[in-house]
């Protein structure tokens, strides 16, 4: 378990269930998708929401829908 962690599918800084068994799982820590590669999207997702650039339904539904896309479908990436 060492290679993953337990990741959120919503991030909690955009309002995610921290127990929601739904929206828990693995993430690997390599390989072209890894859990690092994700904090960064959220991260942007968060900056993004917190400056105003956009809503914060739309970065929780970017995010839910596909992470890897999330930043081009808000158009901030």
């Amino acid at each position: 378990m060492a290679d993953y962690e337990e990741d959120h599918l919503v991030p909690l800084e955009l309002g995610g269930a921290p127990r929601d068994p739904h929206y828990l799982w693995p993430e690997p820590y390599s390989g072209s998708q890894t859990a690092h590669s994700k904090d960064g999207v959220e991260t942007k997702l968060k900056n993004a929401v917190c400056a105003g650039t956009i809503t914060l339904s739309a970065a929780r539904s970017a995010i839910e829908n596909n992470w890897t896309t999330a930043l081009q479908v808000t158009g901030i990436g």
